[in-house]
């Protein structure tokens, strides 16, 4: 790539500023050293061009492309002074943000779900919750209501879990955290539907509790698409410990959650 392209690209940057000093001041670089990346005389190390796109809130790739190419991002995201990421905050954007995930996954799978797991395989509970996966900031995210834990699992009446979920090999997985004082981790994950509506979500959740033997263990959930508007009381009055001999769950619900292993099944994988 030409250096003219990447002057052009900062001094496009800095026509959004107050002034070259005060960028300089507020994004800690070196004021003379700055105006030869300007001109076009000097072109910044990786380290210096990543305080650059720290500062103006742009991708490192972004500044590195075509004058009119880099134009064009910036008129429909201009950029955002003094948004510097440390490295964290990096690395769970990389986590978080995919650009291969294909058009519309996430909206397609938007709305509330019923959760089926049964945590407990000698016991056999089976325990219902209700999941919402939604989109707020350009982010997709994840918040998870179980209710009426107190009854068997001598647990607050209600637990509340919020977290992200990402995309990867066409696969969804979301990991979520107890709130309040709780410690409790899950990550699931499920495979999606190829459908514009799903109806059942197939997978595997992995977690351990903050009570207890707090042990690791991994067992089959499904989840049940209840749409984006439903009857939230309705949804949220089935939450608990659902009785399966007084309630018939759906077939692939009742079918999925088992967690015993047939003959023919070398690995502990979800069941459509």
């Amino acid at each position: 790539m030409p250096l003219s392209a990447l002057s052009e690209n900062i001094r496009l940057l800095c026509s959004y500023g107050h002034s070259i000093s005060d960028i300089c001041r507020r994004a800690g670089i070196n004021r003379q050293q700055f105006s030869k990346y300007l001109n076009g005389h000097s072109e910044p190390s990786l380290a210096s061009l990543r305080k650059i796109c720290d500062f103006f809130g742009v991708e490192e790739h972004e500044i590195l492309l075509s004058a009119d190419s880099f134009r064009e991002i910036i008129r429909l995201r201009p950029p955002r002074f003094n948004q510097r990421k440390n490295r964290f905050q990096r690395i769970v954007e990389d986590l978080t943000t995919s650009e291969h995930t294909t058009a519309g996954f996430f909206e397609r799978h938007e709305g509330y779900y019923h959760a089926y797991i049964i945590p407990d395989p000698v016991k056999g509970h089976c325990i219902r919750s209700l999941s919402r996966i939604y989109q707020e900031d350009g982010k997709w995210l994840v918040k998870t209501v179980e209710r009426q834990m107190d009854k068997l699992f001598m647990l607050p009446a209600t637990l509340k879990y919020s977290g992200i979920i990402m995309e990867g090999c066409n696969r969804i997985a979301i990991y979520e955290r107890e709130q309040g004082q709780g410690r409790s981790l899950n990550a699931t994950f499920l495979y999606p539907s190829e459908h514009s509506e799903p109806r059942y979500l197939p997978g595997l959740l992995v977690g351990f509790s903050a009570e207890g033997s707090q042990q690791i263990s991994c067992i089959r959930t499904v989840w049940e698409y209840l749409g984006k508007t439903p009857d939230l009381r309705q949804a949220l009055a089935k939450c608990g410990v659902v009785d399966r001999q007084q309630e018939s769950l759906p077939t692939f619900v009742e079918q999925g959650i088992g967690n015993d292993m047939t003959d023919t099944e070398q690995l502990f994988t979800p069941r459509f």
